[in-house]
């Protein structure tokens, strides 16, 4: 390998990874495609921003509730077949919606029904994969596969909505739903070419409450953990909840309309993405500690600037930079919760990471789209972007975190 791809790809060197590396990317792009395409359906469908955030929030609720479950059978069951499992779902509701958007009988309630199906099949889809990753790649190149990892989340951004937006221009939401499935298929082949098989140590007839509390329980007891847990909820209800305001925000304040979306979520992943892969090559323990105090500033910061644009050129840059700031952010957050949670127990442990990020968006999306409604978005994203920049000036005077950003999270020694 080149000296490019041993710092920021070397990951990709293990050809299970590589599979999981592609079908994340694909299911992932699936899933931004189908949040754009839903948004504008329902703009269009209610003219409400409100019903945005309903659908929005259909989608994401799953996350309060399922990843204790999916992290529990990501240890208690292979991890590829659950993963294969739930991409044989989103595959077959995604078929399901396209067709009732091309037969023209979808209605608002088969958009929440099935965005529900598909944001549980979603995540266990990200706690599986979480939890596999290192299972595919040797201790010392896990920072690495785990920022990959991540990078596929935000480049997903970029990809899933940049191929639906001629679409949505030339055909309509009926043949973006379409492309998605094609999304969904594509991965299911990728992760049925993985050859690895792990579980963690959960034996049968164990006591899911049990081990549910058990992993709980390690998080609380290791202060670092459960300050990166806290920091995680607050940075995603104040930067990260955004999708439910878009299409408002596009159409009126951009004048942008639907394919404005489009590009805004582009923006968004395209900057996320040249961040994540930009720090997956970060090999230096207190270099990763100090970006993510930069990241988490830039990431109130850059909403502000989104809020004040005024047409979409500036605002897709400014989205770009809110992209990497946020992608930056939660990048670095994920490595170092996944370096510190035992194998063991990793499955459990993302999926009450999932809580956190997941379930805290659906909440906040839910509100900020009829609260968009009643005092405009510039007004909400002003105030949020305001809001964790104070968060982030007070982060440093508590200890725990002011050692991460002094020193950041030590890479664990390859084992013997």
């Amino acid at each position: 390998m080149n000296a490019f791809a041993t710092r920021y790809l070397a990951a990709l060197e293990y050809k299970d990874y590589r599979w999981l590396w592609l079908a994340a990317m694909s299911g992932a792009s699936a899933y931004w495609a189908l949040i754009v395409a839903r948004g504008v359906l329902v703009l269009e469908m209610s003219g409400s921003s409100g019903m945005v955030g309903i659908v929005t929030f259909a989608a994401m609720a799953p996350r309060f509730i399922i990843p204790p479950i999916a992290g529990y059978l990501a240890d208690r069951f292979d991890r590829k077949t659950v993963l294969a499992t739930v991409y044989w779902i989103n595959t077959g509701t995604t078929v399901l919606l396209a067709g009732l958007a091309f037969a023209d009988v979808l209605e608002l309630w088969h958009l929440m029904t099935l965005s529900v199906m598909n944001g549980t099949a979603r995540t266990f889809q990200m706690t599986s994969t979480a939890a596999l990753v290192p299972n595919l790649v040797p201790r010392d190149r896990m920072l690495n596969a785990v920022s990959l990892n991540a990078a596929t989340q935000q480049g997903s951004r970029l990809f899933g909505p940049g191929l639906i937006a001629p679409l949505l221009i030339f055909y309509g939401t009926d043949a973006a739903f379409l492309l998605s499935a094609g999304f969904y298929a594509l991965g299911l082949i990728m992760v049925s070419r993985i050859q690895t098989h792990s579980t963690g140590n959960i034996g049968p007839g164990t006591n899911m409450l049990a081990s549910l509390g058990a992993a709980a329980v390690v998080v609380y007891q290791n202060p670092k953990l459960r300050v990166l847990f806290i920091i995680v909820a607050l940075h995603c209800s104040m930067t990260m909840s955004f999708e439910s305001m878009l299409p408002i925000f596009s159409r009126d304040v951009l004048g942008s309309g639907s394919v404005g979306v489009s590009y805004l979520m582009m923006s968004v992943g395209a900057g996320g993405l040249a961040s994540a892969l930009f720090i997956a090559g970060v090999q230096e323990d207190r270099m990763r500690g100090r970006l993510l105090l930069v990241a988490g500033v830039l990431s109130g910061l850059s909403m502000l600037a989104l809020a004040a644009s005024p047409n979409i050129v500036l605002a897709s840059l400014s989205a770009a930079v809110m992209g990497a700031s946020q992608a930056a952010f939660m990048t670095l957050l994920a490595a170092m919760v996944q370096m510190m949670a035992p194998d063991e127990m990793r499955g459990r442990i993302s999926g009450l990471n999932q809580i956190n990020i997941g379930g805290t968006m659906a909440m906040v999306n839910l509100g900020n789209g009829f609260i968009a409604d009643a005092v405009g978005s510039s007004a909400v994203l002003t105030t949020l972007g305001i809001g964790f920049v104070v968060v982030m000036l007070l982060s440093l005077l508590v200890t725990t975190l002011r050692n991460v950003y002094v020193g950041g999270v030590p890479t664990p020694a390859p084992a013997a």
